[in-house]
C-alpha cells in the first residue's frame, strides 16, 4: 500500500488581481498544519488548507465568483 500524501494548498490573491495556487507536499498532517498556520499570516494568502491525496491524485475546481454563500472573501483556514 502506498503511503499517504499530505499536501498544503495555498491560494494567493495579489493586489493586482492575479491569483495562483501553490502545492507543497509534507510527510505528516501535523507538519502541514504548522506550515499552514505560518502561511495564513501572509497578507497575500487568500486561503490555505491541508489535504490528503486520494489515490495520489488531486482534483481542483476553480470558480470565478468567490462570494459563495457562507464563505467570506479572503477567509483563511488552516486545517
Amino acid at each position: 500500500m502506498d503511503p499517504n500524501i499530505i499536501v498544503m494548498i495555498t491560494l494567493l490573491a495579489m493586489p493586482n488581481g492575479e491569483q495562483s495556487v501553490h502545492l507543497k507536499a509534507f510527510e505528516t498532517g501535523a507538519a502541514c498544519a504548522e506550515a499552514a498556520k505560518i502561511e495564513a499570516s501572509d497578507p497575500f494568502v487568500a486561503r490555505v488548507e491541508c489535504s490528503e491525496l486520494t489515490d495520489g491524485s488531486l482534483t481542483l475546481s476553480f470558480k470565478r465568483n468567490s462570494q459563495r454563500p457562507g464563505m467570506k472573501p479572503r477567509g483563511k483556514t488552516a486545517s
